[in-house]
């Protein structure tokens, strides 16, 4: 019993300091991986889509809408193109709608009746050009950016005849497809300007007519400096129709005879309570 009454009170008076004494746990983890020196080369195992340096974009540009919507009443639309660049430098925005192939008709009056006495296709003709900038463009494109930077007459240089004809009648025909695309205000003769604010911030208004095709549109931004393009930013825009002129779009599309049809009845309804209007009065 003596025994068991020592180990009792050292049980008794170790007990205390067990309780009072911290508790550790030990975690077995792998060494940590090396971490490259700063300024040093980068690690080769590294995605290379990871950029080893932080980057700030020279060029921010967005429009003040994100398509155009063509409906029965519509008259054409004006958007804002505006962003932010680090200065110095000069702002060109081009504007250039899907290309396709264009056929331009030569009339010719003949014993007093206007005929069709020629027809002449090209192919890649933009359906939209327009071009606005900060600076005369002339003095800009001298300075070496003409490379990527069209102007109207030397993109529609690059547009190639559906068949072959002399130069100088390919020439006529060529004018004559700016002189229609011009009366429906699809090639605008003057060039657009960007204002230019503080010095990093510019806006632009971009007009578009009202007989404007569909299509996916390109809106493109450069920063130029001393003649070369250092930055550029391209939004795609939308245009299409939406409403009731969206599904008589997709009628004649794709229900050629039976929009036919109803065309024919509607005129014919029409025709019918014209006259009789008229018969009362």
């Amino acid at each position: 019993m003596t025994g068991r009454r020592l180990a009792l009170w050292a049980l008794l008076i170790a007990l205390p300091a067990a309780l009072a004494a911290p508790v550790f746990a030990q975690r077995v983890e792998s060494p940590p991986a090396a971490l490259p020196p700063m300024g040093g080369p980068p690690d080769g195992s590294a995605p290379p889509s990871v950029p080893t340096e932080p980057t700030t974009p020279e060029l921010i540009v967005d429009l003040s809408l994100a398509r155009v919507s063509i409906t029965s009443a519509f008259q054409g639309e004006s958007i804002l193109m505006f962003g932010m660049f680090d200065p110095p430098g000069e702002i060109v925005v081009v504007v250039q709608g899907p290309a396709a192939r264009e056929t331009v008709m030569r009339k010719q009056r003949v014993l007093g009746l206007w005929l069709n006495t020629g027809r002449q296709s090209f192919d890649d003709v933009p359906a939209y050009y327009a071009i606005a900038a900060s600076q005369p463009l002339q003095r800009l494109l001298a300075r070496g950016a003409g490379g990527e930077i069209l102007s109207l007459e030397d993109r529609l240089s690059t547009i190639k005849p559906a068949t072959p004809r002399d130069a100088a009648e390919l020439a006529k025909f060529r004018s004559g497809l700016v002189e229609v695309k011009r009366q429906e205000g699809l090639y605008p003769a003057a060039i657009g300007q960007v204002t230019v604010q503080a010095g990093r911030l510019f806006r632009v208004d971009l007009p578009f007519p009202s007989r404007l095709p569909e299509g996916i549109y390109e809106v493109k931004a450069y920063l130029l400096r001393e003649g070369k393009i250092v930055a550029a930013v391209s939004r795609p825009l939308p245009v299409g129709k939406v409403g009731f002129s969206a599904q008589l779009a997709g009628w004649s599309a794709h229900e050629g005879p039976l929009y036919g049809l109803g065309a024919i009845l509607m005129a014919l309804l029409a025709g019918w309570i014209g006259g009789a209007i008229v018969r009362r009065l």
